[in-house]
């Protein structure tokens, strides 16, 4: 590969990051709002069977992956498509958009530890990386206490956000390990959504899934779930595999620094969530740990210059 198209990829795999970031930090809104009709399960069944059929439409013809490779992509369908959302959808019904965003925005550092533990290419876990560990954990604390304006304390909702923080950074690796069977990434994604909502379907019964065509059809929550099936499921998903696998696990999840920043001001524009100065101060202590746990500024700045081909 020559220095043009490799400073391509780089290029198109920073876009692709970037692009599903955004639209990832205003899906706490629209989960947010399903759940005043829907429960997590209903809301994650219907977002995923969209997606898969409209990844079905894009890529029709079945890909021949080997029977070796399936353990990786029901590992992937397990963490990513199913306990990630179900975790963060029930998070948010136990504390407030905001929260979870901003919490969430701890999974670099998740990811960072378990990409070291599979991959010992990756960057050693070093004093700035458990320095910025400690002050972003921090910061959660300080925002789960006195982070809202109607925010009473809510261990359950902000631990849970934590916990599906772990769990993304072992999708992540998975995704780094799918991509080095070499399938186009359109196909890898849906082959991980349809492993993920078969593990849905026990829970459908278990949880008495049962949906009204009024209450799905009403505008706003059409809307959300198509926003949430076509692209924050879908096109997000082939989009951060496509990234990941043109820059790396770690260097694309650094562009989740971004979303305290649009959830908090798209949660206090559709629901009237509101942060404190106490909440923006540990929102900045978070952010501000992250950055740490890169190595600070100048290490995160060659991050993001430079192709991290991890595939």
């Amino acid at each position: 590969m020559n220095n043009i198209s490799r400073r391509a990829d780089t290029i198109s795999g920073h876009l692709a990051a970037l692009t599903t970031v955004s639209i990832w930090s205003v899906t706490y809104i629209s989960t947010k709002v399903l759940l005043t009709d829907f429960t997590p399960i209903e809301i994650l069944f219907i977002r995923f069977v969209i997606a898969v059929l409209a990844l079905k439409l894009i890529v029709f013809k079945s890909v021949g992956f080997r029977k070796s490779e399936q353990i990786y992509f029901a590992l992937s369908g397990l963490t990513g498509p199913f306990l990630y959302f179900l975790i963060e959808n029930s998070a948010l019904i136990y504390t407030t958009a905001v929260n979870v965003s901003i919490i969430l925005t701890i999974t670099p550092m998740f990811t960072a530890i378990v990409t070291r533990f599979f991959y010992k290419d990756e960057r050693k876990l070093d004093f700035w990386f458990y320095l910025g560990f400690v002050a972003a954990l921090s910061g959660i604390v300080l925002l789960s206490v006195k982070g809202a304006a109607d925010l009473s304390f809510n261990p359950v909702g902000d631990l849970m956000s934590v916990s599906a923080g772990i769990v993304w950074a072992f999708y992540s690796v998975l995704t780094r390990k799918i991509n080095s069977f070499g399938y186009n990434t359109v196909s890898v994604t849906r082959r991980s959504f349809e492993y993920g909502i078969i593990y849905m379907i026990p829970l459908l019964y278990i949880f008495d899934f049962h949906v009204e065509t009024a209450e799905l059809l009403k505008p706003v929550n059409l809307s959300n779930i198509i926003f949430l099936g076509l692209f924050a499921s879908a096109v997000s998903f082939t989009l951060w595999n496509l990234s990941v696998k043109k820059i790396g696990a770690v260097t694309a999840i650094i562009y989740l620094y971004i979303t305290p920043v649009i959830s908090a001001l798209a949660a206090d524009f559709f629901l009237g969530e509101k942060l404190t100065i106490t909440g923006w101060l540990a929102c900045f202590i978070i952010t501000l740990g992250l950055i740490i746990s890169q190595g600070g500024p100048q290490l995160l700045l060659k991050k993001l210059g430079r192709s991290s081909d991890n595939s």
